[in-house]
């Protein structure tokens, strides 16, 4: 009996910008199911995508507390503020 091959499991993975559907689908599941073992959730999810790719996602694009836009002035200040303080650590 032979093993998979890595090289033949890559192939299986997706690459490249998500879809609106892989978006939606990522989006459901953690919304059911919650957050858990990566790798294992973009299995059960259908998602032909890595658990990294899928963690990465969710963490920094859908998950709903994300917030973007520009930092306020309050914000700034408290950055210079903390900065001229700590420097780079």
């Amino acid at each position: 009996m032979e093993k998979k091959s890595s090289k033949s499991h890559q192939s299986d993975v997706r690459k490249g910008p998500w879809t609106m559907e892989e978006d939606m689908i990522l989006i459901n599941y953690i919304a059911n199911h919650g957050e858990g073992v990566w790798n294992t959730l973009a299995r059960s999810a259908g998602l032909k995508r890595t658990g990294k790719s899928c963690r990465l996602r969710w963490l920094n694009y859908l998950r709903p507390d994300v917030r973007r836009g520009n930092i306020t002035p309050e914000e700034q200040f408290l950055i210079m503020d903390l900065h001229a303080r700590w420097g780079n650590r």
